[in-house]
């Protein structure tokens, strides 16, 4: 799933709120097996030759935009 697809999902969550967790763990899986590469590769693949990096202050402008545009009724997950 790349960014946009969870950015999508995660804005399905009923609040705001609800969808920051969401792609706030998210991400964690992310970091985590960028991080768990990384340790068993020695490749460094996160900005500026990082061996992880995290990208929450991302998810959460990206969250921001489209939660309030998507509209209510397919906010609810049921």
């Amino acid at each position: 799933m790349n960014i946009s697809d969870a950015v999508k999902r995660a804005c399905q969550e009923p609040t705001l709120l609800d969808a920051f967790s969401w792609i706030a763990v998210w991400e964690s899986e992310r970091v985590v097996k960028q991080a768990h590469a990384f340790l068993n590769t020695g490749i460094r693949t996160g900005s500026n030759e990082a061996g992880w990096d995290t990208c929450f202050k991302i998810c959460f402008e990206r969250v921001m935009e489209v939660y309030g545009k998507t509209p209510p009724n397919l906010r609810i997950i049921k």
